[in-house]
């Protein structure tokens, strides 16, 4: 008898339900029409230039909010400047330093030191004097001596026209040191000429002489001065430049050992008048071994203040660098 198969062998006992089958993704139609299009691009322009100013108005807060904080912090810091200001006259006044505490702040080095280059620029200037001596005793006309300088017979002296012509009689002459003498002769001034009344401090500061002669006579243009009165004046200058050169190095090495020369002043000065005198760098030099006379101590004051004394403003500023060559 033959047997038929169940219906379970030919159909599925249970059929997938809807939820089951696989769920088909269609394609998305989209269609804008031209006015949707333009209004979506309008609306992204003005989505971004409200970004642009939101951070622009957050970078201008952050300004001014760093700005006020800095005025806070100065306007704090200025308080607190006044306070410590008055705290230190307090104490100040509580508690005046005598004359020897002042005085430890500078060393007996610096003092010696001092001293020492005194006695260096007296001994350069004895040497002018005795130059000078020699150069008036052969009578020489300074006006001659001025146009042998000048060119075309101009009442100038131009610096590299007196640099050729010292260089025809002394060979080591630098640039520099006729720069130093050119800014003396003209009050610490850079200046590229001197005139005469300027040329007559080379020489009239040490010894005087009877009759000057006026520059605007004539009748020395044409005149020379003897080669032997030109070799002693040619000395003479190069004695003044080696001074200016030997003197700018210690002034450069004061600035840079940072002497106080405030302090120096008001030691040299016993008399507490607030001047230097001769008699007073004598005592100075006196107590290194240094014998000076009070006539060659006033040598130096001299060519500083006609006077032959100097206050605490002239000694400070003379031994500061005039140079920006270095010469240490």
């Amino acid at each position: 008898m033959y047997l038929s198969k169940p219906l379970s062998h030919y159909f599925a006992l249970q059929y997938p339900t809807l939820p089951e089958l696989p769920q088909r993704e269609f394609p998305k139609l989209i269609y804008d029409s031209r006015y949707e299009i333009e209004d979506k691009y309008y609306r992204n322009q003005i989505q971004n230039q409200q970004q642009q100013d939101l951070a622009q108005s957050q970078q201008e807060y952050q300004k001014l909010d760093r700005t006020l904080n800095k005025y806070n912090q100065f306007k704090q810091d200025s308080d607190n400047m006044n306070l410590t200001y008055d705290n230190k006259q307090k104490n100040n006044q509580q508690q005046e330093p005598t004359i020897s505490e002042k005085y430890n702040q500078i060393t007996d080095q610096d003092i010696r030191f001092v001293s020492y280059v005194f006695q260096e620029e007296i001994q350069f200037r004895k040497e002018f004097v005795q130059i000078n001596k020699k150069l008036k005793q052969l009578k020489t006309n300074l006006l001659q001596l001025f146009f042998a300088f000048t060119s075309d017979n101009h009442y100038k002296i131009e610096k590299f026209k007196f640099l050729e012509v010292l260089q025809s009689y002394q060979d080591d002459i630098k640039i520099c040191d006729l720069e130093l003498l050119f800014n003396y002769l003209n009050n610490w001034k850079r200046s590229q000429s001197i005139t005469y009344g300027q040329f007559l401090q080379l020489i009239i500061p040490y010894v005087k002489y009877e009759e000057m002669p006026d520059p605007g006579d004539l009748k020395y243009q044409q005149d020379h001065p003897t080669q032997e009165q030109m070799e002693i004046f040619c000395r003479l200058i190069q004695m003044k430049l080696q001074m200016m050169s030997t003197l700018e190095y210690y002034r450069q090495k004061i600035d840079k050992s940072l002497i106080n020369l405030v302090q120096i002043f008001e030691f040299i000065d016993q008399d507490r008048d607030g001047w230097i005198k001769a008699f007073e760098i004598t005592k100075l030099l006196q107590q290194f071994g240094y014998l000076v006379t009070i006539e060659e101590a006033s040598l130096v004051l001299q060519d500083i203040d006609e006077r032959g004394q100097i206050n605490i403003n002239q000694f400070v500023y003379y031994y500061k660098p005039k140079s920006l060559a270095i010469y240490l």
